[in-house]
């Protein structure tokens, strides 16, 4: 009996020692994973920062350009404005790699390039003030192309560092799942084949039955709750990394959205959720995802006052009575709501909302916060990417496609219609006699003009369409789909359009001006893009020889 109890006494300590080293196994795979993640954060901080530091100069010579070409007051204010925001963001990026000796000295490298690109600015706005826009050019020389490139280099020599680091990250993430999934393979079943021979002790002791009974009760108890918890806070761990990888890979924030919607409606299952994104006028937060039935509804259009985690930045979370929302419906019972905040960078991106009858989705609190500190930190990182993606293909003072982006467009849309057999249109627009129109009101009246026409071909264009600035006061329009015929009455209704057109400057309505269009079709014109611009350029140059104010039309006889 002694002999028993003893033993009883030591399998209980083994078993007690067993899922003590358990629960610090899995302390330790969650912290380390936790910290992995903090580290993927601090990456994609990085990461943002720099695309952000890249947006800046591009800002700051887009507004210098624009002041150079316009002389216009506004894009000097501009350039002052965007230049006075790289020093945070220097101090930002600074802060962030004071951790990576290596990755500093690149950035080190990177700053001194930026300062020498800001100088050179500089000198050519001093130019500008003291000789005006020849002066400027002269200023302007092969360094500034070098220096530029030299930048744009350095940075995605950085930025292809810090991918480097996330996949040595998601290495040693995958490691600590594989610590946890160990421990629950080996750790569990041993710490199950002690209390097994401890409960068969126990069993023997016909005068200790009932104290046996219920301690074996009590053990089996907490082993099943500690199993269901390792399993639960294993699986959400892995989920929150694969999720965190995922997000990585996402190519548009409503790709990122959707993502999230179905993470959190799998890992709260009967909890109804919303995942709102603020607009860009920072006005209203809208519905972009929903999941599950929301014990608490909640408006679709929310402004910031409406929202306590909007305004404190913080989450928000009512169980019974509270401080709840504005924009949720308190009219049914007492669920339990939670709004959990998206920002990054001191900018709110939208918020969370969840709602429930019960409070159990609560415990889960923590893993939905770091889900929604990543989705921030990606959302950001995509607005920043589309942000510069749009710089790139958009010229500035219309609003309409660039003269890059018209051959990729124009190549593209050519393979399409030849693929499906269908026609496809090209236009050359020329506002007349721009330049006379330009040495009596000025570059800025001929800019307001420009800009003013721009619109014009936006407003009368399909989505389909693609208007392009093809140089000075010439433009493009391709129209895929559409005949010679069509084209030609889409044509007349832009002459139209350009006759009534009312332009203010300064207080007054500038004169009006009419345009000459030459119009061009495929496959009669030509199959390929130097075929249609030539001949829509011939078109065009015989309604200016004719008269102006004109629209001709290609024809292949008379170009032979």
């Amino acid at each position: 009996m002694k002999t028993a109890k003893i033993r009883s006494q030591t399998g209980l300590l083994i078993a007690a020692l067993i899922f003590v080293a358990i629960g610090a196994g899995v302390v330790f795979g969650a912290q380390r994973l936790i910290a992995d993640a903090q580290w993927v954060s601090h990456t994609n901080q990085v990461i943002g920062r720099l695309d952000e530091l890249e947006a800046r100069l591009r800002d700051t010579e887009s507004a210098q350009r624009g002041y150079l070409i316009t002389g216009n007051a506004d894009y000097l204010a501009d350039y002052r404005n965007a230049a006075a925001q790289m020093p945070a963001v220097h101090q930002a990026l600074t802060r962030l790699l004071a951790d990576n000796p290596s990755q500093a000295v690149r950035y080190s490298v990177l700053d001194s390039q930026i300062k020498l690109r800001t100088q050179q600015m500089q000198r050519t706005l001093q130019a500008y003030a003291n000789g005006g826009l020849s002066a400027a050019q002269v200023v302007v020389d092969e360094e500034v192309m070098d220096v530029s490139n030299a930048i744009r280099n350095q940075k995605a020599q950085m930025v292809a560092v810090e991918r480097g680091l996330l996949t040595q990250r998601a290495g040693s993430t995958e490691s600590s799942a594989d610590l946890l999934r160990a421990i629950a393979l080996l750790g569990i079943p041993l710490g199950l084949g002690v209390i097994g021979g401890v409960y068969l002790l126990l069993v023997r002791e016909v005068r200790r039955r009932a104290v046996a009974e219920s301690a074996s009760l009590d053990a089996n108890t907490q082993l099943h709750a500690g199993m269901a918890r390792l399993k639960r806070n294993g699986a959400d761990l892995r989920a929150l990394s694969r999720y965190g990888s995922m997000l990585q890979s996402c190519i548009e924030p409503g790709e990122a959205l959707q993502l999230t919607s179905r993470m959190l409606s799998t890992l709260l299952p009967g909890t109804g959720g919303t995942i709102y994104r603020m607009r860009n006028s920072q006005d209203h937060a809208e519905a972009m995802a929903r999941w599950g039935e929301h014990a608490a509804a909640s408006a679709d259009m929310v402004s910031p006052e409406q929202c306590w985690a909007l305004r404190r930045g913080q989450p928000q979370i009512v169980e019974n009575e509270g401080m709840r929302c504005a924009h949720i419906d308190g009219s049914d019972g007492t669920p339990v709501t939670a709004c959990i905040p998206l920002s990054a960078q001191g900018v709110q991106l939208g918020f969370v909302y969840l709602s429930d009858e019960t409070s159990a989705f609560l415990a889960r609190m923590d893993i939905v916060e770091a889900a929604a500190e990543q989705l921030s930190m990606a959302l950001s990182n995509l607005y920043l990417q589309e942000r510069l993606r749009l710089q790139s293909i958009r010229e500035p003072l219309t609003g309409l496609f660039n003269r890059r982006y018209l051959e990729e467009a124009m190549g593209r849309e050519l393979s399409r219609c030849t693929r499906r057999g269908l026609p496809l249109s090209l236009m050359m627009l020329d506002l007349d006699r721009f330049k006379a129109f330009n040495d009596v009101h000025g570059h800025a009246g001929g800019d307001a003009l420009l800009a003013a026409f721009g619109q014009l071909l936006q407003d009368q264009t399909r989505g389909e369409d693609i208007a392009c600035r093809y140089g000075g006061e010439e433009f493009t329009l391709i129209l895929p789909e559409t005949d010679l015929n069509t084209a030609m009455q889409r044509a007349h209704a832009i002459s139209v359009g350009v006759e009534a057109l009312h332009v203010q400057y300064l207080g007054r309505e500038l004169p009006k001006v009419t345009v000459s269009i030459g119009v061009a079709g495929f496959p009669g014109d030509g199959n390929t893009t130097d075929a249609l611009l030539r001949a829509a350029d011939e078109a065009l140059y015989r309604a200016k020889r004719n008269g102006r104010n004109r629209i001709e039309q290609s024809d292949a006889a008379i170009r032979a």
